[in-house]
């Protein structure tokens, strides 16, 4: 009997072993591998790029490996219902794209939004992964050479989920007011009460737009979500930054947040552009991606 009971335990032992060997092989599968090297980080001023992408400098990156896809919905349910961490939630109501602890029928496939970077980082060591590195998240975007976006250097309103792409036609704010008058009453908003969930967010299913993949194939580096990536934020941090894996500046108060979004116009779709949040902050257009040391 007792010889029974140890086979029937070492058997569970071995399909437990085996089903999380699985689990976790099927987790790194979706990640893709980018190569030690230098690459230029940050823009020239070319009257494009902001004061906070200056200067542009060869930046050394260790290897890593980096999700090709962002974080999806369906990913993030396998956490909360694992670990019973909180659901997805927004302080207004109509923004709340998840009911109790699902998300709404049809975005599975969407990346989550409504996450805090707290939340990112958690979701990321349940995996046995991390965020990304700023350095990094730019390396996997835009590869060696300064493209300015991950498909090129030439701008495309269809190889990226941006404001552009639901207006038709290239969007450029000149100010809070015009961001106001796009979203609120305009192009903006009749796209999002006709093809948005709930009538307000206008994100897309993951790789959507394989066009517009980065040189390394990893996608939605431009638009659908921005993204949280490990470092503090810092205006003028380029200036003294390491040349080698840069792991950014003893910031206190916001968090970078990289890629843009649904929301974003043009200019903030480039792979060098630099925007921030508190690490508190859960709004619809910011997701995350995770990474992974190559040892």
């Amino acid at each position: 009997m007792m010889v029974r009971l140890f086979a029937c335990c070492t058997l569970l032992l071995a399909v437990t072993h085996h089903d999380e060997s699985t689990a976790q092989a099927e987790v790194l599968s979706d990640m893709v591998m980018i190569p030690a090297g230098e690459f230029l980080m940050g823009s020239p001023e070319d009257g494009l790029s902001f004061d906070d992408e200056h200067p542009q400098r060869l930046v050394y990156v260790a290897s890593f490996s980096i999700d090709r896809y962002e974080v999806t919905n369906a990913q993030y349910k396998q956490f909360v219902d694992g670990t019973g961490h909180p659901p997805p939630s927004h302080l207004t109501p109509r923004f709340n794209l998840w009911t109790e602890t699902a998300p709404l029928p049809g975005s599975d496939k969407h990346p989550v939004v409504n996450i805090s970077w707290h939340e990112a980082g958690a979701y990321c060591r349940w995996q046995g992964k991390r965020l990304p590195t700023e350095a990094e998240w730019e390396k996997a975007a835009r590869g060696t050479n300064g493209r300015r976006y991950p498909w090129g250097i030439d701008w495309d309103i269809f190889s990226g989920n941006s404001a552009s792409y639901w207006a038709g036609r290239t969007i450029e704010f000149k100010d809070g007011e015009a961001w106001k008058a796009f979203w609120m009453n305009g192009d903006g908003a009749r796209a999002s009460h006709e093809h948005g969930l709930t009538g307000e967010v206008l994100t897309l299913p993951i790789g959507t737009f394989p066009q517009g993949a980065s040189p390394y194939g990893v996608f939605d580096m431009a638009g659908n979500v921005a993204e949280w990536v490990q470092d503090w934020y810092e205006p003028y941090s380029y200036l003294n930054a390491p040349l080698s894996d840069p792991q950014g500046p003893h910031g206190q108060l916001l968090k970078v947040v990289r890629g843009g979004s649904w929301l974003k116009p043009a200019r903030n779709i480039r792979a060098s552009d630099r925007d921030y949040a508190l690490p508190t902050d859960r709004a619809t257009g910011i997701g995350f991606r995770c990474a992974r040391d190559v040892w």
